[in-house]
This record gives structure tokens, sequence and C-alpha cells, in this order.
């Protein structure tokens, strides 16, 4: 027996073509809709990630403002402190020559000294040879370990702390020509710890030897950052 295939109804075919239509508009629709989602969190992501560089932007400038008005009130002071008048800050002439002596001497050189940055044994050496000549001490003598080989770096630091140094310093003079010793190492402006001291002979040509301690402090470093914004 033979099949006979029946023709299909305009009705039927009506329906597969609306549905033809429907899945391919809900397919358009869903790529737009996926599309549009897309690209609405990445708006969203973006919008933040710009609004995190405002914002950051934002306290860098006021930190800048800060600093430079800091600066400035630092250069006012400097200047108040450093080129003007005749008397340094601790009460000596404002002298600027490299024969000056403390309470002498400029009050940039004064401040340097008072805490150096960097560790210079034949410097403070010869800074208090200057000191024993002007009270007019004999037989000087000036020891200590110089340690510039091991100290280590003099780079800065953020946090700098003092760093000790021990010193021997021997010598004959008369009493009073001691006495004047000491008191000009209390009067200077960088700090001497004398923790020994011992004399012996006559008042008129006493030998005095005492050991002292001062200091030197790293310089403070300023560092500049950058920071990366995610």
């Amino acid at each position: 027996m033979a099949n006979i295939k029946l023709p299909t109804s305009t009705k039927h075919a009506q329906i597969n073509k609306a549905q033809s239509t429907m899945f391919a508009t809900i397919t358009v629709a869903s790529v737009v809709t996926i599309f549009c989602l897309v690209s609405a969190k990445a708006l969203l992501s973006e919008a933040a990630y710009q609004r995190k560089v405002v914002n950051a932007n934002h306290v860098a400038v006021k930190q800048l403002q800060t600093n430079v008005t800091a600066a400035k009130q630092l250069d006012t002071q400097y200047n108040s402190v450093f080129e003007s008048g005749t008397t340094n800050i601790i009460g000596g002439k404002n002298d600027s020559s490299s024969n000056a002596v403390p309470p002498n001497g400029d009050n940039a050189r004064i401040v340097l000294d008072a805490l150096p940055s960097r560790y210079d044994f034949p410097a403070l050496v010869s800074s208090l040879s200057k000191l024993l000549n002007a009270d007019g001490i004999g037989n000087q003598s000036v020891t200590g370990t110089d340690q510039s080989a091991t100290v280590g770096s003099n780079d800065a630091a953020s946090s700098p702390q003092p760093v000790q140094i021990q010193l021997t310093v021997a010598g004959t003079a008369s009493y009073g020509a001691v006495q004047s010793f000491i008191k000009d190492l209390e009067r200077s402006i960088r700090p001497f710890d004398v923790t020994n001291l011992q004399l012996s002979g006559p008042q008129a040509q006493l030998t005095f030897n005492l050991t002292v301690n001062t200091y030197y402090q790293p310089a403070k470093s300023l560092s500049i950052t950058t920071k990366e914004i995610r």
C-alpha cells in the first residue's frame, strides 16, 4: 500500500514561522541583554576606579599644599635663625670664619656640629684639639677607636637614632685651664658626656685624663613613594 504525503496546512506553517520568529527575537534580546549587563558592569567598574583615582588625587593635592606651606614656614624660620643677627644661638659672636671657637661661630655650623649627620672621626678629634688649644692645654692627646671602616653606611634613615662615640682626652695644664676646658665641653653645642676624670700632679701643672662620650646621628630621609590605584 503506497504512502500518501498530506500537504501541510497554511495555519501550521504560520505557527512554525511565528515560533521561528519568536525564537530569533528571544535570542537577539538575550544577546542584547547580556551585552548590556556586561557593558554596565564594565562601566560601573571603570566609574569606581575613576572615583578612587580622583579621591587619591585630592588627597595628594592636599598633602602637597600642606608641604608647600610647611616649606615656606621652614624657609622663614631658617632665615630668622641662621641669616640674621650678630649673636649666634648660644650667645657667642655670629662668626663664619674657620678659626671661630665656641661659643663663637655661625648658627648653621653650630647646629651641624651639635649632632652631625655623618661619622667623621678626624673632624671630631680636630674640634677637640681646637678647644684644647684655646684653653692652653699642653701635651695634648685625643684618642679613640676610629670606626670609619666598620661603622657602616651613613645613609639617611626614616627614624635615625644617635650613635655614641667614646674618646679619651689627656694633657697638662694649670688647674684653672683644666677647669676652663671642662666648662667649654659643658657649653659646647655638641653634647659631650664626661664619664671619668683623673687628675694628678701639682695645681700649677696638673696632668689630666678624661673619658668623654659624644654622638652623631644619621640624617633623616625624605622618601617620595608611588601608589598604585586598583
